[in-house]
């Protein structure tokens, strides 16, 4: 194994492999339905054709008035000669020394420059109404185009469409959204130790179950995962289960076979099957024997990654770096590896390598914002990712107990920070 390199020098590598191939402009783009649009990343930028609101809109129950410059005092009082309703429009202009009942989200008519909330009036029975509030012109009204004007970016490429995506796109007219196609995770477990989790293993074997938490953080990410099966140690079988994998996938994962001992063939397989070395091995606790290679093709490069076997180091090495490639290969923002905060919760043993330790977002003791560290726990304890909800970049340097403020990046439960 090569000498292991940073974390920040290991993202920035994967990034760069991908940048290199020309970025997400080359992958191909699909029409999908409205209803099927969640969770996929937008392909074209979406901008507004018209103004937003369309009219003048009344932002309360109330009456619609004639203000002016000089504003209206209170006690005035006004004829009520009709209303304006969300579906059904005044049907003239509003006179000054006129008002009009209107309900939220109805038009304002032209000539009404205002609209008194209801609760500040003698309210709406009889025929006029009294102002119990001074009023000036301006308020209470959405103005045409005050919220988006007519060419105006609404929705980038690259963003993931959420519910409020959703929503936004229902009110553009846009029925039909163009998305970037889902990225392909091919994931291929190995080892003779695992058997599947409808087995009962043995003694000296556990059932596989990285393959399955990975599958679903792809699935987080907003691409689609697809297990492959476990690989035992030979590598006639390993090698056409890797093959596979890299005939039908954007990227590939291997889970454990990526260290030093004796049966761990997935390195050498890898580069028997194409794929060239970026790095092997990252100063990063756990996580140290990751592995990552591209293998050129004729429609673009593919992305390997060779992840440990334990089940903190596969989860924690895909948050920290397959995440941000998965999210720059349909254009969206990566993010950077995190914001500082200040640590504070279970203590954490020192260790020379940077620690990514799982830790929750807390409010500290004078209510700012910090990194609750949950207590240590080894790299094959699989329940131990329960407990956190994004990760604490321990340095190497920092001594337990410290005061010095730490990285958070990446999430067990999907947070990411920026």
């Amino acid at each position: 194994m090569a000498k292991a390199i940073s974390l920040v020098e290991a993202r920035a590598q994967v990034l760069a492999s991908f940048c290199a191939s020309q970025g997400a402009a080359s992958r191909s783009v699909e029409m999908v339905a409205l209803e099927q649009a969640h969770g996929r990343f937008l392909a074209k930028s979406m901008h507004a054709a018209g103004p937003w609101p369309a009219t003048d809109r009344s932002a309360m129950d109330g009456f619609a008035v004639h203000a002016g410059s000089a504003g209206l005092a209170a006690g005035t009082v006004l004829p009520v000669v009709g209303e304006s309703l969300a579906g059904t429009p005044f049907g003239r202009a509003v006179a000054a020394g006129e008002a009009i009942r209107i309900m939220t989200g109805a038009v304002v008519p032209s000539g009404a420059d205002a609209v008194v909330q209801v609760e500040h009036t003698s309210g709406f029975a009889g025929a006029n109404v009294t102002l119990q509030q001074a009023v000036r012109g301006g308020q209470n009204v959405r103005r045409l185009g005050s919220e988006v004007a007519a060419g105006q970016l609404v929705l980038s490429a690259g963003c993931r469409i959420g519910a409020a995506q959703i929503g936004a796109l229902a009110v553009l007219g846009v029925a039909t959204v163009p998305v970037f196609t889902k990225v392909v995770v091919a994931i291929v477990a190995t080892g003779d130790e695992v058997v599947p989790v409808t087995n009962e293993p043995a003694p000296h074997q556990v059932r596989e179950s990285n393959s399955w938490a990975l599958a679903a953080q792809v699935h987080e990410v907003g691409a689609r995962g697809v297990r492959l099966g476990i690989a035992p140690d030979s590598e006639p079988e390993l090698r056409a289960m890797l093959q596979r994998g890299l005939d039908g996938a954007d990227v590939l994962i291997t889970i454990g076979g990526v260290s030093k001992g004796t049966h761990d063939l997935v390195h050498g397989t890898l580069q028997g099957l194409g794929v060239r070395e970026q790095f092997h091995g990252i100063d990063l606790k756990p996580g140290k024997p990751t592995f990552f290679g591209v293998r050129e093709r004729a429609t673009g490069p593919q992305f390997v990654f060779g992840l440990p076997g334990n089940p903190a180091s596969s989860f924690t090495v895909f948050d920290l770096l397959v995440r941000p490639l998965l999210l720059a290969m349909v254009g969206a923002d990566p993010g950077e590896l995190g914001a500082q905060l200040p640590h504070g919760g279970a203590p954490w043993q020192p260790n020379a390598r940077l620690q990514a330790v799982p830790a929750r977002l807390v409010a500290g003791p004078a209510g700012a914002l910090q990194a609750e560290l949950v207590p240590p726990s080894p790299s094959g304890d699989p329940f131990s990712l329960l407990r956190g909800e994004v990760y604490a970049l321990i340095p190497g340097q920092l001594s337990a107990g410290g005061t010095s403020t730490v990285a958070i990046a990446g999430g067990s439960r999907g947070v990411v920070l920026p």
